[in-house]
């Protein structure tokens, strides 16, 4: 009997090995590239090498290295969120993974109903997001890192919206768009703001008002199928609230040859105290 015991226990030990080894493995690394669709990621060691000497330089950001991620998650679906038909009129294939971290502490909130209230302390962030997760607009206010498998030589286009402005229940100001980055280099991944590409309309984190509800923040990535090109200067905002309500993806996509989303992602947040001041930094009344 303790020889079964000592057998059972050692098959087990083996078993989780084997299970950690594999998700270690195959979590992606932020500036993993693919040479072809479907092919296995490649590292980069020029670039991470590259990268670290840019952040001991004094550069902030996120470390490059994912964790288990989604790995052990629920799969959500495209249809359990929502995403087809609010935003994207009918189903597309997936043909990677996006994959997306935030800082893990980030500046408190300051709130603006208090004269006692100072903010900018940490605060605990939330680092890589998994699907579907409820955050807070505090944890969310700077521009994330992503990683994706990417095709070697090919440009891509990201872009973040929230469908349910003002509420979930009555989005009649559905899509607000948040980010639009474009013209993101394959072959320069991570997507940190050092990548290459272009804020086509600066990043907003999220600020749902008050007593709306829940609202979804929207990841989508396309491949721009005409390489590098020019995008419409009409399209470019600041950071700024004006020229965002009533947005369409799905339009933007349609009018740029970009195609159907490659890629998704999204979480959940509702009003915090930071939301008050993110909307006095877009109007301009604090830095």
């Amino acid at each position: 009997r303790k020889m079964a015991a000592i057998l059972r226990a050692t098959v087990v030990a083996a078993c989780l090995s084997s299970v950690l080894s594999f998700a270690l493995n195959s979590a992606p690394i932020l500036g993993q590239r693919c040479s072809t669709a479907g092919a296995a990621c490649v590292s980069r060691p020029g670039l991470r090498a590259a990268v670290v000497q840019r952040n001991r330089a004094g550069a902030g950001g996120v470390q490059m290295q994912f964790g288990f991620g989604n790995l052990f998650n629920k799969k959500v679906t495209l249809q359990d969120s929502g995403i087809v038909p609010d935003i994207i009129p009918e189903m597309f294939t997936e043909k990677t993974v996006i994959r997306i971290k935030y800082p893990a502490w980030v500046k408190a909130s300051v709130d603006l109903t208090s004269i006692t209230s100072f903010g900018g302390t940490p605060t605990r962030g939330v680092g890589e997001i998994s699907q579907g997760q409820v955050v807070s607009p505090t944890q969310v206010q700077d521009q994330p890192v992503l990683g994706w498998e990417a095709e070697e030589g090919m440009y891509y286009t990201l872009v973040m919206v929230d469908p349910d402005a003002p509420t979930a229940i009555d989005p009649k100001l559905r899509e607000w768009v948040h980010w639009v980055r474009v013209n993101i280099p394959g072959d320069n991944l991570p997507c940190d703001g050092k990548d290459g590409g272009d804020n086509l309309k600066e990043y907003v984190g999220a600020g749902p008002p008050k007593d709306t509800g829940e609202h979804r923040y929207v990841f989508l990535l396309f491949e721009q199928a005409d390489g590098k090109q020019d995008f419409s200067e009409k399209e470019r905002i600041p950071f700024v609230a004006s020229g965002r309500e009533k947005w369409s993806a799905a339009t933007f996509a349609a009018e740029n040859n970009l195609g159907a989303p490659i890629a998704w992602a999204f979480f959940k947040a509702s009003y915090d105290t930071y939301v008050p001041e993110l909307y006095a930094k877009l109007r301009g009344q604090i830095a």
